[in-house]
């Protein structure tokens, strides 16, 4: 069940992605779409956070859009930005809703700073995209898009970010789906809870995976893996849930994603295959496509 559910949300999050490729006018397959989204979970899997895969996303969006890198990179940024703004708003509609909890119990007090400094961080971060004009004349802004290197792209990919603030039905439809995913995300923890003996509410698993997730996806770890484990640990700990049945519930979860992300290892392979080049060929050429910035 736990499985299914994992799939269904990423399946979710092809269409997600392909909503906001079309509304930038990059026409992809959806079979080239779900490709080179499982291709980024494989990265996601295994390299720090979720930078790695989306910088595979970016990268193989750009090949199967004749290069436009810079619309390719803003797409992942613009996808990736939904679902944290999103889930970082529910954990601290929960923060908020269970103060009590995260007040009564220490080991909840860093987590829970954390998380408001990241939404703090979020609205600051909101707000400049979003006025983006305003502060194009600052000095420190003046210095990152006037970079020889990796200005022109920064300017360009940061104005089709700023862009995408009229296109509110896209925006809609995007924020829709991305509460579908963290909504079906707790269903899948609660599925697998049942099954290691964990007998807590819908509730008490909105209050804590949430957070668990936003902090986890920050790029500490390969995969988030340790941050999430001890996070899970401490915060499930808290809601009087042993060790012995948070770890393994917490490790599942990322079992699960592992499998997954194992389906876009095998296509990548496929991809790398077709192109006449090995894996470690491909990779190389990931690495320099990814260190290197054309204007």
């Amino acid at each position: 069940c736990g499985a299914m559910i994992c799939f269904i949300c990423l399946c979710i999050g092809v269409i997600r992605w392909k909503i906001i490729l079309d509304a930038r006018g990059l026409r992809i397959s959806w079979g080239r779409v779900f490709s080179v989204f499982f291709i980024g979970q494989f990265f996601n899997a295994f390299m720090f956070g979720s930078t790695g895969g989306d910088l595979a996303r970016a990268y193989y969006a750009a090949q199967e859009t004749h290069h436009k890198k810079t619309e390719a990179v803003a797409t992942v940024l613009i996808d990736r930005m939904i679902g944290l703004v999103l889930l970082n708003f529910i954990a601290l509609v929960m923060l908020i809703g269970r103060a009590s909890f995260y007040i009564n119990h220490w080991v909840t007090h860093v987590p829970a700073f954390l998380m408001l400094g990241m939404n703090l961080l979020t609205a600051i971060g909101l707000v400049v995209l979003f006025n983006i004009n305003r502060f194009q004349h600052w000095p420190l802004f003046r210095r990152i898009t006037n970079h020889r290197q990796i200005g022109p792209i920064i300017k360009r990919t940061l104005i089709s970010i700023f862009l995408y603030r009229r296109k509110t039905g896209v925006l809609f439809k995007t924020f829709l789906l991305s509460l579908a995913i963290h909504l079906l995300v707790i269903l899948e923890c609660y599925c697998l809870g049942r099954s290691f003996q964990i007998h807590l509410g819908l509730i008490a698993y909105l209050t804590v995976i949430p957070m668990i997730t936003a902090i986890a996806a920050l790029p500490i770890t390969p995969g988030g893996l340790g941050i999430r484990e001890g996070l899970a640990v401490a915060l499930f700990g808290a809601l009087g849930i042993g060790i012995t049945q948070s770890l393994p519930l917490a490790l599942m979860l990322y079992l699960i994603s592992v499998v997954w992300s194992l389906c876009g290892g095998m296509i990548f392979l496929g991809y790398t295959a077709s192109t006449g080049r090995k894996a470690h060929e491909e990779l190389q050429k990931f690495r320099y496509e990814a260190s290197s910035v054309d204007a």
